[in-house]
C-alpha cells in the first residue's frame, strides 16, 4: 500500500504550485512514508494480541526461535564504516549433528532484510530447509535496510550514508561479511544463494574482485537484475517515473527509500487484510510490479509479508538500476562525464565484464517475472563461463514466489537442495 501513497504524493506534487493546502498533503504524506524515526519495536518475543495491534514487530531472531530454532547475531564493519548485521542459523532442532559443516550464505534483494528468507517457517522458508539439511546458514543484511542504519562517523540524516547502489553492497558489504564469516568458522569458502540485487550484488563481486570467486564453491542465482535487454511494460512504467521521484526526494532531502516503518506495519495490519475491502488493491498492486500468479500466494499473510517488506534502502541503488535498464547493459554507476574521468578515467561508466566469474554458478528463473525478463537472464547466461541455467516448471511464478509462493519448495527449493547434494557429493568424491 505504500506505493497507492506514493502515487498520491506523485499527483499532490504536481499541483503543488497552486496550493498551499496541497503542499501541506504532500509533505504530510511524505512524512507518513518516509518517516525520520520509524517508530516500530523489534522484539524476540510478541503474543498474538500484541502482533495486530501495537507497534512491534519480531526481529529476525524471535522470528527463528518461535520455531524452536536457535539463531544468533553478528556484528561487522564494513572498510567504509557502515556498520552491517549478519544472522544466523547454526543449526536445527532436527539433528544434533555437532560436527563442521558446509557454509551457505544467504542474501536478500532491494528492499528486504534476512527477515524475508524466515518469515513461513520450517518446511517453507529455505533458511531452515538448509539448516534442516545440515548447512551452517548465514544469512546477509545490505547497508541501508532496517539491520544497517547506522555507521562509524555519519548518521542516517547525512546524505552521504545514502550515496551506495549494488556496488559497494558487492565490493564493500560481501567481502566484510564473508571475511568475518570465514574468521569466525576458520573456513575458507561457502556456498551462495541470492535473490534479485542479492544476485546483482555477488555478479559485481565476483567481476570486480576476481580473487574471491576462490571463496565461493557454487552460487545459486534465484531471479538475478544484472543485463536489462528487455523491460516488462508494467515494469518499465514503474522505472519512467523514477527520475520524478528522485526530484521531489532531493528536494524534500530524502535519500532512504521506503525505510520499515510503523507506517508500513500500519498500513499493511489495517489495509491488506482478509477483512479489509481494501484487500484486493494490496494485492493488485503486488501482482503489477512482480507478475500476477493468484494461486501462489497465500492472501492472509500479506500483512505479515508488507510487515517485514519494504525495509529499506537507498534512492541511488534504483537509480543506479535505471541507469542500467537506459544503457540495456550491466555497468558501474554513472556520475556524470566529470566524475566518470575522475573514476573510471573514461567518458562513461565501464561494463562489468562477468566473463572474469569463475566460480561455478547456478541460476533459476521464471517465466513470469516481470522484472528479471527470460531474454535478461539469457543474457547474462550467454556471457557467464561457468553457469547452468533452469527455469521454474510453472508458468505463473513471479519475482517474489522464489520467497513466498505455496509451494515453493516443490516448485524451486527441493531442486536447490538437490543441487547442493550433488555438489557435495562431488566435491566429496573427488577428494578420496
Amino acid at each position: 500500500m505504500k506505493f497507492v501513497l506514493f502515487a498520491l504524493l506523485i499527483v499532490m506534487t504536481f499541483a503543488e504550485k497552486r496550493s498551499q493546502t496541497t503542499s501541506f498533503f504532500s509533505k504530510a504524506i511524505l512524512d507518513f512514508v518516509f518517516p525520520k524515526d520509524p517508530g516500530l519495536i523489534k522484539v524476540r518475543k510478541m503474543n498474538q494480541a500484541e502482533r495486530m495491534n501495537t507497534a512491534k514487530v519480531l526481529d529476525f531472531i524471535g522470528l527463528v526461535e518461535r520455531h524452536h530454532y536457535p539463531a544468533e547475531e553478528h556484528s561487522v564493519t564494513t572498510e567504509d564504516g557502515y556498520n552491517l548485521i549478519i544472522h544466523r542459523i547454526p543449526r536445527s532442532p532436527l539433528s544434533d549433528n555437532q560436527k563442521k559443516k558446509e557454509i551457505i550464505f544467504l542474501l536478500h534483494g532491494i528492499l528486504a532484510s534476512s527477515e524475508s528468507w524466515v518469515l513461513y517457517g520450517p518446511n517453507k522458508d529455505l533458511a531452515f530447509l538448509l539448516a534442516d539439511q545440515g548447512y551452517d546458514v548465514w544469512v546477509g543484511n545490505m547497508r541501508g535496510n532496517n539491520y544497517c542504519r547506522s555507521h562509524t562517523n555519519m548518521t542516517i540524516y547525512d546524505p552521504k550514508f545514502w550515496q551506495y547502489s549494488f556496488h559497494e553492497v558487492g565490493t564493500k558489504d560481501l567481502p566484510a561479511m564473508f571475511d568475518y564469516i570465514f574468521n569466525y568458522t576458520k573456513q575458507k569458502d561457502l556456498y551462495y544463494i541470492g535473490h534479485s540485487m542479492g544476485c546483482t550484488s555477488i555478479l559485481t563481486l565476483l567481476s570486480s574482485k576476481p580473487e574471491y570467486n576462490t571463496k565461493i564453491k557454487m552460487a545459486i542465482l534465484l531471479a538475478p537484475a544484472a543485463f536489462w535487454m528487455n523491460v516488462s511494460p508494467s515494469f518499465n512504467d514503474f522505472i519512467n517515473i523514477l527520475p520524478f521521484v528522485k526530484e521531489v526526494l532531493r528536494e524534500r532531502e530524502i535519500y532512504d527509500f521506503f525505510p520499515q516503518s510503523l507506517a508500513t506495519v500500519t498500513t499493511a495490519r489495517t489495509l491488506c487484510n482478509d477483512k479489509a475491502v481494501t484487500q484486493v488493491i494490496c494485492i493488485a498492486i503486488l501482482f503489477l510490479i512482480v507478475g500476477s500468479d493468484p494461486p501462489q500466494l497465500n492472501i492472509t499473510t500479506l500483512p505479515d509479508i508488507l510487515s517485514y517488506v519494504p525495509a529499506g534502502s537507498s534512492v541511488q541503488a534504483f537509480e543506479h538500476y535505471y541507469q542500467n535498464v537506459l544503457a540495456k547493459d550491466f555497468r558501474h554507476y554513472d556520475f556524470g562525464i566529470a566524475e566518470n574521468y575522475r573514476r573510471y578515467k573514461q567518458k562513461t561508466p565501464p561494463s562489468y565484464d562477468v566473463k572474469k566469474i569463475s566460480a561455478p554458478i547456478n541460476i533459476f528463473y521464471s517465466e513470469n517475472d516481470m522484472i528479471v525478463t527470460e531474454k535478461n537472464i539469457l543474457e547474462l547466461d550467454k556471457r557467464l563461463p561457468n553457469v547452468v541455467t533452469k527455469k521454474v516448471p510453472y508458468k505463473l511464478f513471479n519475482h517474489v514466489d522464489f520467497l513466498w509462493a505455496i509451494e515453493v519448495k516443490t516448485l524451486l527449493y527441493d531442486n536447490v537442495l538437490e543441487l547442493l547434494q550433488k555438489f557435495d557429493f562431488k566435491q566429496n568424491k573427488s577428494k578420496h
